[in-house]
């Protein structure tokens, strides 16, 4: 039925003000009314009590019926003129009856001149026991309804007669008629002003949700450079912000994306060119037969490194599509540095290295996954065997507190400068040093490390001084609360 959010949001919004302002319209005539009815009919008790004590005050005694006063009720030209005057003020026809209801005097209207010792009332004088007040046509009397109130004329508590003050209704009806218009023009003038400031609401209101769908549809179509407004502090603006942030994230990943692409594809490139190269060269006779067994080496090293990066790439894959189960199992640390540095053995003697720190380490268990923490420890000491300057010296140190276990490796060398700290457990990230004494690396062994450690629910940090040493030092929980299953 809505084709948006702003047409959506505008017919309701507008539904709400106009059947408020109807509301409000019919509340208004209804109080108006009742208000204008009320004033008529205090307006002619009033003036008909008024009427009735003047009346009762000019009576002329008649005689005695009984030993009791009779009196006769007579206007004189004063007393018709001010009854006259009453009527005229009060919009109102004035009917003087004697007690049986008969219409004597009239007032205020020629045409009731007709009524005078004509028309009798007696079907309506005795609901006059003090005050009546109608709303109708007074017993047949009137064609059209009349405001009617009256009071008897008593005088020493004998009912002289009775006073009627009649008025008509239509007049009422074109002052409420009157009244109504003055009060729907002032509405109208509102409703089109409510109308104008809802449309502008929702204009502002709905200005940010197109600008969120417009950098939707952008980001779905991989430009990640667009930025919502963001104004207050309210849920939309939350979204905003919200929606801007992502587009941070999508950013950095698409960033991290087409770098990694591009540093694999390096990796892979470089050593299948290698490899086709000395092929090449063997098949075609370039490589002379007493130097092929040394390229043949070559190209078995450059396999080898082939097949650690995929190897690598697998472990990645696996940790960041969550595939990568948790084994977990109660491990000897110490058992597993000694154990890499056995089978490092060679190497180590080769730099002519010096270990020391084991002799003072305690058999040291966590709980966590054996090949995961195996090829931590693997890579670290790696790290540590391959850029310890000749002669020179690794320090392990293992250690137990409030429930951690610490593993400090620190080995003398250059170090690694300072500005390239921040990124040295990134993807594929090898630095100028690195790729000087590391040739087969592939700059995934400490991103590997780091993430490891992060999904045993451990820590990692990095200190280094250069001329001087690199120490990397990293704590795991020792009991198996809290391991993440997956990663």
């Amino acid at each position: 039925m809505y084709k948006s959010v702003f047409s959506k949001y505008l017919s309701i919004i507008s539904l709400v003000v106009v059947v408020g302002f109807l509301a409000m319209t019919v509340f208004q005539v209804v109080l108006t009314a009742n208000t204008l009815a009320e004033d008529k009919r205090v307006l002619l008790m009033e003036n008909v009590e008024n009427i009735a004590e003047y009346t009762s005050a000019s009576a002329n005694l008649r005689g005695y019926h009984e030993g009791l006063p009779v009196y006769n009720i007579e206007y004189d030209e004063e007393g018709a003129r001010i009854m006259a005057s009453v009527a005229e003020a009060i919009d109102a026809t004035v009917l003087i009856t004697d007690g049986t209801g008969k219409v004597l005097w009239t007032a205020g209207s020629r045409e009731a001149q007709k009524f005078v010792n004509t028309i009798s009332l007696k079907n309506l004088i005795h609901k006059v026991d003090d005050d009546f007040y109608e709303i109708g046509y007074l017993g047949g009397l009137y064609e059209d309804r009349h405001y009617t109130a009256a009071v008897p004329i008593t005088k020493e508590d004998k009912v002289l007669g009775y006073v009627f003050a009649s008025a008509p209704a239509n007049a009422f009806a074109q002052t409420i008629q009157s009244n109504l218009r003055i009060y729907l023009y002032s509405v109208l003038g509102a409703l089109v002003l409510s109308l104008a400031f809802v449309w502008m609401m929702t204009e502002r209101f709905v200005r940010p949700l197109r600008q969120m769908a417009a950098a939707s549809h952008s980001f779905a179509q991989g430009d990640f450079s667009a930025r919502v407004k963001v104004k207050g502090k309210d849920e939309v603006a939350q979204l905003g912000e919200a929606l801007n942030n992502m587009a941070v994230s999508l950013s950095s990943v698409e960033m991290m994306r087409r770098s990694f692409i591009a540093n694999v594809s390096h990796e892979l490139k470089t050593p299948m060119t290698t490899i086709a190269g000395f092929i090449d060269g063997i098949l075609d006779g370039t490589i002379p037969p007493e130097k092929q067994d040394h390229y043949m080496k070559i190209v078995s090293d450059e396999v080898k490194r082939l097949s650690r990066l995929v190897r690598s790439m697998l472990d990645l894959s696996r940790i960041d599509s969550g595939e990568l189960k948790m084994n977990t199992v109660k491990i000897n640390l110490t058992e597993i540095v000694g154990s890499v540095l056995v089978a490092s053995e060679q190497r180590i003697e080769q730099k002519r290295l010096t270990i020391t720190g084991l002799e003072e380490c305690e058999r040291q268990e966590i709980y966590g996954d054996y090949d995961l923490i195996n090829q931590v420890l693997y890579n670290l000491l790696d790290n540590a065997i391959k850029f310890t300057n000749e002669g020179g010296n690794i320090d392990i140190r293992l250690s137990r507190e409030q429930g951690k276990v610490q593993v400090t490796i620190r080995n003398s060398g250059d170090g690694i400068p300072a500005e390239e700290m921040p990124r040295i457990f990134e993807r594929f990230y090898k630095s100028d040093r690195s790729r000087s004494l590391d040739k087969n690396g592939v700059g995934l062994g400490l991103y590997i490390v780091h993430t490891v450690i992060r999904l045993h629910g451990g820590e990692i940090a990095v200190r280094s001084k250069q001329g001087e040493y690199t120490e990397f030092c990293f704590w795991l929980p020792e009991s198996a609360n809290g391991l993440t299953k997956k990663a």
